[in-house]
């Protein structure tokens, strides 16, 4: 088995040493080659399965472009992108690892969405399993609804956490406090928490106000955040959802949820 990755960006830079690793063999296919690289035709041309690590948009171009022949296997990484943009080649398949690859560039025990038919789900299940992945079955085929909401799930617990922290930032400095300080004195909060909800399930780690049923401090937030001059959109929306999170856990009774509910709504 021999494998191309056409493109180097963030994830061809986690993805090509991993399968080096795992001792599949890969040629890197770019626009401009360096030392031991190739054009991407010329990569193409020599591997079993192609991956295309481009970017999005540029996915169908590039495999519309490409050499293609009977037997070859394409995939993507994209949880956004259908396979519909890999139409070009005789058999098509996602891999899309659940990290986010600004940092930590490793891919080593994430969960990996698999978009396969039966002909080629095992093989990749065994690659994922060799990378060191947890291998994620998705739907096949997947329709457009619920691969938005899939890639939404993905981005919400990602990148939407971030609108929380900002949120919870702006409130920190309409305290009087530095702002710089914001995000160290907060972030363990929010690392105590997702290691709670690792452990115990997320409606058995809710804490704070709305937990406990306190719906005067619960209106001083809200006072708080008027007086700041911020909306209290956000903290309505997700004091709804802690408050789902806080009766399935049995933490409140019906007279508590329902003056909870009477503030939030």
């Amino acid at each position: 088995m021999k494998h191309a990755v056409i493109g180097y960006g963030r994830l061809a830079s986690a993805l090509v040493p991993a399968l080096q690793a795992s001792g599949e063999a890969v040629v890197v296919g770019r626009r401009s080659p360096g030392a031991g690289e190739f054009t991407a035709a010329a990569a193409a041309r020599q591997a079993d399965w192609v991956w295309l690590t481009v970017p999005d948009d540029q996915i169908a171009a590039t495999a519309a472009a490409l050499p293609w022949r009977a037997g070859q296997l394409a995939l993507h990484c994209s949880g956004a992108t259908p396979l519909d943009a890999l139409a070009p080649a005789p058999a098509a398949a996602g891999f899309h690892p659940l990290k986010l690859l600004a940092g930590d560039a490793g891919l080593a025990g994430v969960h990996v969405g698999i978009e396969a038919d039966a002909a080629h789900r095992p093989a990749l299940q065994v690659l994922a399993q060799r990378l060191g992945l947890i291998a994620l079955a998705l739907p096949w085929p997947m329709t457009a609804t619920a691969r938005a909401a899939y890639h939404a799930a993905a981005n919400l617990a990602a990148s939407g956490v971030l609108a929380v922290l900002a949120e919870a930032g702006a409130l920190w400095s309409a305290a009087g406090l530095t702002a710089d300080e914001a995000l160290p004195a907060l972030l363990p909060l929010t690392r105590g928490a997702l290691d709670t909800a690792a452990a115990r399930g997320l409606p058995g780690a809710v804490a704070g106000p709305i937990a406990r049923g306190d719906v005067a401090v619960l209106a001083r937030h809200l006072d708080a955040a008027r007086g700041a001059g911020l909306e209290v959109d956000l903290l309505r929306a997700v004091g709804l959802r802690q408050l789902a999170l806080a009766e399935a856990a049995g933490r409140l009774d019906a007279t508590q949820a329902a003056a909870l509910r009477a503030l939030l709504g």
